[in-house]
């Protein structure tokens, strides 16, 4: 009987900290997706990098106001010497930033929901890890990259002159339409507001079932 109830509490303790995503994935108190479709297939991805995280801030604000914002977050490591990245494509400026110590996925999970609070943040991502750091032509980036994703992402749609289910899915989602990257394709932006982060919405659209593809943006980003 003593066992019998054991199993029941461990049941219950399970089922109370653990949610389930749309996908086949149950998370325990972090909020990390593990996958992605690509054409259409589930792609599984690499695992989550514990030094690192990945923060977005709109272009309006200056190197000198994200610095100073950086250099009050405790948990990033003071001695890190991190990069802006600034794209003329993208409204955000990306920083890769390393923590003093190695975080859990919990942790991380918390780190973002708090860094999201500020105002000046525009969006903060996981990062996952990646047995290379070379560019797309093959070059060397660095000695260590790491993978992420930014805010924006991208739907196929079955008819490009007839989005009604695209403006639908925008609407249910709090997402935003930017601009039609090339036939069918569309590119959409993921905020705070949002229903979840890029990965999730790409993910989201594609399993409404009434899109042909869906994906995010992923980027590496040499860290070291």
């Amino acid at each position: 009987m003593k066992k019998l109830i054991l199993i029941i509490i461990a049941i219950a303790f399970l089922l109370a900290s653990c949610t389930k995503h749309d996908g086949p994935t149950t998370q325990c108190n972090c909020n990390f997706t593990d996958f992605r479709y690509y054409h259409g297939e589930q792609v599984e991805l690499s695992e989550i990098q514990d030094k690192y995280i990945l923060i977005g801030i709109d272009t309006t604000y200056t190197d000198n106001q994200i610095k100073n914002f950086i250099s009050s977050i405790k948990e990033f490591d003071k001695k890190y010497v991190y990069t802006i990245h600034t794209s003329s494509q993208y409204k955000f400026k990306e920083i890769p930033l390393r923590f003093k110590f190695p975080k859990t996925c919990e942790e991380i999970t918390q780190i973002i929901s708090n860094l999201e609070k500020n105002e000046i943040v525009a969006y903060a991502h996981y990062t996952m890890k990646i047995d290379h750091c070379l560019n797309l032509i093959g070059e060397q980036m660095g000695d260590l990259c790491v993978i992420s994703y930014g805010s924006n992402f991208y739907v196929k749609t079955y008819d490009e002159n007839n989005l009604f289910d695209l403006n639908q899915i925008i609407l249910e989602t709090n997402t935003e339409f930017v601009k039609q990257v090339m036939p069918q394709w569309f590119e959409l932006r993921a905020t705070k507001k949002s229903k979840g982060d890029a990965l999730k919405m790409a993910n989201y659209f594609y399993e409404t079932g009434l899109f042909e593809d869906s994906e995010p943006g992923m980027s590496r980003y040499p860290v070291e």
